[in-house]
């Protein structure tokens, strides 16, 4: 019955969800709902356990919710982000808008930006391609996603978390088997090429195009009038604010608020004259504002994980599973990223998933045979799978921050952030079966 009270939740999300229940009230909904088939004080686990969930998320999150949407705001009202998608178009075409989007946000991620960062950088620029090219808004979810999420993370050398954390447990590198994680990344960035185009041209041929609301009209309304005034950014100038938060996060090791920061003041130095006639003061209370709706959001989903992780059926699924691997059944490869798979769609975090199966199952592995850079690069494409599901609190701030709803924006993360990112997983998990950490 506990493991029937977690899944009973998670359908209750999802449902709500798709019924475009607000997702703060759809979180505390599918707690109660878990806490009751668990038999769990409902009171204690919703003033408690969910809202401590919440308030550490904030806690961790506010500072970079706030820099970033303010030097995501300040990239769009100054042009910046307008005069980069512009120089991508050209480069590129209209036809590749789709590719362009998810190619730069993978560049980003592999560069080493933090994968929130990514997004809201990554937003405005997404925006005016998408303008540009006609295409509906409720892709741009998927399309960052793809470039953020999914691909970028799997290739062998990137400093993202899942990549780095393996190398804290064995003796292996961030380069560890380079064949699988290149094939396993182009497999999932080709599909995702695929998938997206289509969506983007059954989109138009049904006449679904660019839309706006009133939020977004006003800002594509300023970089028009930068454009035909001839005052947009120069576009490899506009790309020094990201640069300048890339560097310092990567490179100087800063922390991340300082990164941003410094991103903003510089931002604000080079493009100061494209703000004239604005409020600045109105300009940040705004972009504070959109950040409190975004991470209170996020929060509310971040509860609801912390709920699922104290349900007494969250250790019996992963007892199940770790019990398993102990007693074969499949190859150890499978049992590992297959573990490593579940366990990151449970906790909603590529991390914290693969920290639980490298804690549990990496000693033992290695003792019965399997090569330690196999258990690295299976671990890390596997965390880029289950890692997306709805409340995701990477998920939620990037539909969150579109201004789309779940309905018509996830399915499309979910095929290329999770459908994808699984068919890579099966071809990887075959190749180190039969040839090795290669």
């Amino acid at each position: 019955m506990n493991m029937i009270a977690i899944l009973l939740g998670l359908v209750a999300l999802l449902v709500l969800t798709l019924k475009k229940v607000p997702l703060v009230f759809t979180g505390m909904i599918s707690v109660i709902v878990v806490a009751l088939f668990s038999r769990m004080d409902v009171v204690e686990t919703v003033t408690t356990t969910y809202v401590d969930g919440m308030t550490t998320y904030i806690s961790k999150m506010w500072l970079l919710f706030m820099f970033g949407t303010i030097l995501s705001g300040l990239m769009d009202r100054t042009g910046a982000a307008r005069a980069i998608a512009d120089w991508i178009v050209s480069r590129l075409g209209m036809k590749r808008a789709i590719p362009a989007v998810i190619v730069a946000g993978g560049v980003l991620t592999y560069g080493g930006v933090n994968t929130v960062v990514c997004a809201f950088a990554m937003y405005p620029i997404a925006l005016s391609i998408f303008r540009q090219a006609n295409l509906p808004r409720y892709l741009i979810p998927a399309a960052i996603a793809s470039g953020v999420f999914s691909w970028s993370s799997m290739l062998p050398g990137t400093p993202a978390d899942q990549n780095i954390l393996p190398t804290t447990y064995m003796d292996t590198t961030p380069m560890a088997a380079p064949i699988i994680g290149v094939v396993a990344a182009l497999i999932t960035l080709v599909l995702s090429f695929w998938y997206l185009s289509y969506q983007g041209v059954k989109a138009q041929k049904a006449g679904i195009g660019f839309e706006v609301d009133d939020s977004v009209l006003a800002v594509l309304k300023k970089s028009d009038e930068m454009k035909a005034n001839g005052t947009l950014p120069n576009p490899i100038l506009a790309l020094l604010p990201l640069i300048c938060v890339a560097v310092l996060l990567n490179i100087v090791m800063v922390n991340v608020s300082v990164a941003l920061v410094a991103g903003i003041v510089l931002c604000l130095l080079l493009f100061y004259k494209n703000l004239k006639g604005e409020n600045i003061g109105t300009i940040l209370t705004d972009c504070v504002k959109d950040a409190s709706v975004s991470v209170v959001v996020a929060s509310a989903l971040a509860g609801f994980g912390n709920v699922i992780k104290a349900a007494p059926g969250f250790q019996t699924i992963v007892d199940g599973i770790l019990n398993y691997a102990q007693n074969g059944g499949l190859p150890l490869l499978v049992i590992f990223g297959l573990a490593t798979t579940v366990l990151c769609g449970l906790n909603a975090s590529g991390s914290s998933g693969l920290t639980t199966t490298l804690t549990a199952l990496s000693e033992s592995f290695i003792n019965m045979g399997v090569a330690p850079a196999l258990i690295h690069r299976i671990g890390v494409i596997a965390s880029v799978g289950l890692d997306s599901v709805p409340w995701s609190g990477g998920v939620v701030t990037l539909i969150t921050l579109s201004g789309v709803t779940y309905k018509d924006a996830y399915k499309h993360v979910f095929m290329t952030t999770v459908v994808f990112t699984l068919i890579s997983l099966g071809v990887a998990m075959a190749m180190g079966t039969l040839f090795g950490a290669i």
